[in-house]
């Protein structure tokens, strides 16, 4: 079993850091990723020890682990809006290790016990496919591209991939029309910085349909005007 919760730990890990990259703060799954991958890695070393793991130490961990990162990854996709990866991931972790924990008493247990385990259990699987249905299905995240989009234009990274344009060509939802707004106005700004005609007509005209800069807080505006005055517009990546 030990090298069952192993490499559902690098699996886990490592899907959650190759997905990462589609996320506007990848830092924030990197870093659970890389805390499985680790956590893996000490599995298959004590794997190979002469002397055998606890049967309740690593699906102890793995509940721990997985409880701490379903309340993490439920703030982050719910308030901050920033990952919508830890949740799942982190429901998958808990409904592994507490159905291991129960499993290895199974036998040792009262019907009545053995009634509210299997009731806890579905109740935990439930929650589970709510959270991927919640996060990765209708998961939203446009606030957190405008957030990245703004972070990327401070650090003067405004081409690319990774760049601040891709992120505000991400920052729209049909339901939030004023962060489309928000958008539209920091992508206009940026392309009239660097005297980019065509673009700059494109999503300009694309914010006046939306109430123009009068229906964007100033603060917005000064912000990106203020990010993109220490960017030189020779600067093309």
């Amino acid at each position: 079993m030990t090298l069952l919760y192993t490499v559902i730990s690098l699996i886990l890990g490592g899907i959650l850091i190759w997905m990462s990259k589609s996320q506007p703060f990848p830092e924030h799954s990197q870093k659970f990723g890389i805390l499985l991958l680790t956590l893996g890695c000490l599995g298959f070393i004590a794997n190979q020890a002469e002397r055998e793991v606890g049967s309740t130490i690593e699906p102890l961990i793995l509940t721990i682990l997985g409880g701490i990162g379903v309340v993490v990854g439920l703030i982050h996709a719910v308030r901050t809006r920033m990952d919508v990866l830890i949740a799942p991931s982190s429901g998958l972790l808990l409904a592994v290790g507490v159905i291991s924990l129960f499993s290895n008493e199974w036998e040792k247990l009262s019907n009545f016990e053995q009634i509210s385990a299997f009731t806890l259990i579905s109740i935990i699987i439930l929650l589970n496919i709510y959270l991927v249905f919640r996060t990765l299905l209708i998961g939203k995240l446009p606030l957190a591209w405008s957030q990245s989009g703004l972070r990327q234009l401070r650090r003067g990274i405004v081409f690319g991939d990774r760049g601040a344009i891709s992120c505000f060509e991400r920052a729209w939802d049909v339901d939030e029309e004023h962060l489309n707004a928000m958008a539209y106005s920091a992508l206009s700004l940026i392309y009239k910085h660097f005297d980019n005609d065509g673009e700059y007509e494109k999503w300009n005209k694309r914010l006046l349909e939306l109430g123009g800069k009068e229906s964007i807080d100033a603060a917005w505006i000064l912000e990106i005007e203020d990010a993109l005055g220490k960017i030189s517009p020779k600067l093309m990546q």
